[in-house]
């Protein structure tokens, strides 16, 4: 019986410390890029207004912190000012999945899609840029 305490004992005490890990480690744009992904496609995809909310605020937090993350400081002014745009339209699909109006929501999300596509264009490089370096 001991035994088996001391090992449940140092089984939640690993979970807790991968936690406490998990939790310092640094924000970086990347993953929080990803995980805005995953809650934009279950925004998407979920069965009704109501049920798209718990993910766009999650998306509208997860926004926020995007704009905290480090960025390369010759595109910051470009990121920003996208994730400025994102953020306005993620309240008005929140505004939309409120009222229970599913068509504005999607509206509201397709517009986040486009703004996706547009500025993830910008992160990339041009072929100069490739050959010669930063321009």
């Amino acid at each position: 019986m001991f035994k088996a305490s001391v090992a449940m004992l140092l089984l939640a005490g690993g979970l807790v410390c991968s936690q406490v890990v998990q939790a310092a480690e640094p924000l970086t744009l990347e993953r929080t890029m990803k995980t805005m992904g995953f809650a934009f496609k279950q925004a998407s995809e979920a069965a009704n207004p109501a049920a798209a909310l718990p993910h766009l605020e999650k998306l509208h937090r997860l926004t926020h912190d995007a704009k905290r993350a480090p960025m390369p400081t010759d595109k910051a002014d470009v990121f920003q000012e996208g994730l400025d745009k994102v953020l306005a339209e993620l309240t008005l699909a929140k505004q939309a999945a409120v009222a229970d109006d599913a068509v504005k929501l999607q509206q509201h999300l397709a517009a986040v899609e486009q703004l996706k596509k547009r500025y993830h264009k910008e992160r990339r490089f041009s072929f100069w840029q490739l050959i010669f370096g930063k321009v």
